[in-house]
C-alpha cells in the first residue's frame, strides 16, 4: 500500500509510538492513523499527511506495539472484540483517545489527540452566548456537530468556565473521560464507561444519587439515556450533551426519530420545557491557516419554546435570524460572514454550507442569506 495522494511531512522518523505522539504534538496535529504498509500518518488542519521519513509499519511490530500500550485487561477486550476504545496518557505530551481496530490486513489505530491544559472560552473564540450558558441553573444545553468538529473541546471549555467560578459538583459520564478536569472551586466526578461504569444508563442513575449540580453526558446516544437527560434537566440539573447533528433543526428531528411515533408528542414537550439552547459547530479552514470554530446557536426564547411545543422545526431558522439580540444566529449566515470579511474562502463557504444551493446564489450575488 502506498501513501500517493497525501501530502507529507519531512521530520526526523520517529522510532516509538511516544515520538509519534510527540511529533503529532509538536506540528498541531489532531489525529494520527496507523495502519501496516503504511507510514504514520498525522490529520494537520484536517488534511491527511503521512511522515514520510519513518519506514512502512510492518504488522507484526505495529501490533507489538499497539498491544504493549494497553493494560491486561484492555487487550483481553481487544483479543475478544476486535476493536477497542480507551484513554491514554503519553508522559508530559497529550491524552489520546485510541480506537484500535482489526482489519482485513492487521491491527490498526486512530489517535485523537487531546491537550491536557484545558481550553479556557477565551482561549478558544467563542460567542459571548457560550459563557453566558455557563450561568444556568438548571435545563439541557447540546453541542452538536460531525466528528471532530471541536464538540469535546468546547463542552470542557464550558465545564472549565464554571469549575473556575463557582462551587458546585460537576459529574462527567463520558466514553471514554478526553479532557481531565482539576477541581478549582467546583468539585469534580469523572467517570468511564467500561472502565469505571458499565455504561451511560447505570451511570447516570448513580449520578443522580450524587448530588451534583451540573451533568455531563458524552453522548446521547440512545432513547434510555435521552429521557434520563431530559428528566434530569427537568429536575433542576444543568445537563450537557452531545449529538451528531449539524443544525439545530436537524437536533430537534434526530431527537424525536429515536422514538417510537406514539412517544414523540411527549418528547417534545419536555424538550420544549427543559431545552435551554443547542450549538451547532463545524471547523473551517482560514484564509490566515489553521481551523477556525463556526457556530449556530439557538437559545430556547418562548418564541422557539412555542415552535418545538407544535413541531414547527422548519421556523427555527427564521426566529434564530431574527434573534441575534439572544445570541442566535444561523450557521450558513455566520459562513457567509466570513467570507465577506475575508476569514475564509469562497469554495470553503461553499463545501461547509447547509445549503449549499443558497450559498451559491449568495456568493454570486444573485441573493442575500
Amino acid at each position: 500500500m502506498s501513501n500517493d495522494g497525501l501530502s507529507s511531512l519531512s521530520l526526523p522518523g520517529p522510532a516509538t509510538l511516544e515520538e509519534i505522539v510527540h511529533v503529532a504534538v509538536e506540528n498541531h496535529a489532531s489525529d494520527i492513523h496507523l495502519k501496516a504498509g503504511m507510514q504514520p500518518i498525522l490529520r494537520i488542519d484536517g488534511q491527511l499527511r503521512a511522515i514520510t521519513t519513518m519506514p512502512l509499519l510492518e504488522s507484526q511490530s505495529l501490533r507489538s506495539m499497539l498491544m504493549a500500550i494497553l493494560t491486561p485487561e484492555q487487550r483481553k477486550n481487544f483479543e475478544e472484540n476486535f476493536e477497542l476504545d480507551a484513554s491514554l496518557v503519553f508522559a508530559n505530551h497529550a491524552r489520546v483517545r485510541i480506537n484500535m481496530y482489526t482489519d482485513v490486513q492487521s491491527v490498526g489505530c486512530a489517535m485523537r489527540l487531546v491537550p491536557l491544559k484545558v481550553p479556557t472560552i477565551q482561549e478558544l473564540g467563542l460567542p459571548p452566548v457560550i459563557e453566558q450558558l455557563t450561568h444556568l441553573k438548571s435545563g439541557l444545553v447540546l453541542v452538536t456537530g460531525v466528528t471532530g468538529a471541536g464538540k469535546s473541546t468546547t463542552l470542557a471549555a464550558m465545564i472549565d468556565e464554571i469549575n473556575r467560578r463557582q462551587t458546585s459538583h460537576i459529574y462527567t459520564i463520558e466514553d471514554p473521560v478526553e479532557f481531565v478536569h482539576r477541581p478549582m472551586r467546583s468539585v469534580i466526578t469523572q467517570r468511564e464507561i467500561g472502565i469505571t461504569t458499565r455504561n451511560f444508563v447505570s451511570a447516570l442513575r448513580t449520578a443522580l444519587r450524587a448530588d451534583p449540580n451540573i451533568l455531563l453526558i458524552g453522548e446521547m446516544r440512545d432513547a434510555e439515556t435521552m429521557v434520563a437527560a431530559l428528566k434530569a434537566a427537568e429536575t433542576g440539573l444543568l445537563v450537557f450533551s452531545t449529538l451528531h447533528t449539524r443544525s439545530a433543526t436537524k437536533t430537534m428531528q434526530r431527537i424525536l426519530g429515536i422514538f417510537e411515533p406514539k412517544d414523540q408528542e411527549a418528547i417534545r414537550m419536555q424538550l420544549a420545557y427543559a431545552l435551554r439552547a443547542v450549538i451547532c459547530q463545524q471547523l473551517l479552514p482560514t484564509l490566515a491557516g489553521g481551523r477556525r470554530a463556526f457556530h449556530e446557536i439557538l437559545v430556547n426564547t418562548s418564541t422557539i419554546q412555542e415552535a418545538i411545543l407544535f413541531g414547527e422545526f422548519d421556523k427555527l431558522n427564521e426566529y434564530m435570524r431574527n434573534g441575534s439580540f439572544d445570541g442566535m444566529c444561523v450557521m450558513d449566515d455566520c459562513i457567509y460572514k466570513a467570507y465577506s470579511d475575508g476569514v475564509i474562502s469562497g469554495d470553503v463557504a461553499n463545501q461547509f454550507a447547509l445549503n449549499t444551493d443558497e450559498m451559491d446564489r449568495a456568493l454570486r450575488g444573485a441573493s442575500v442569506l
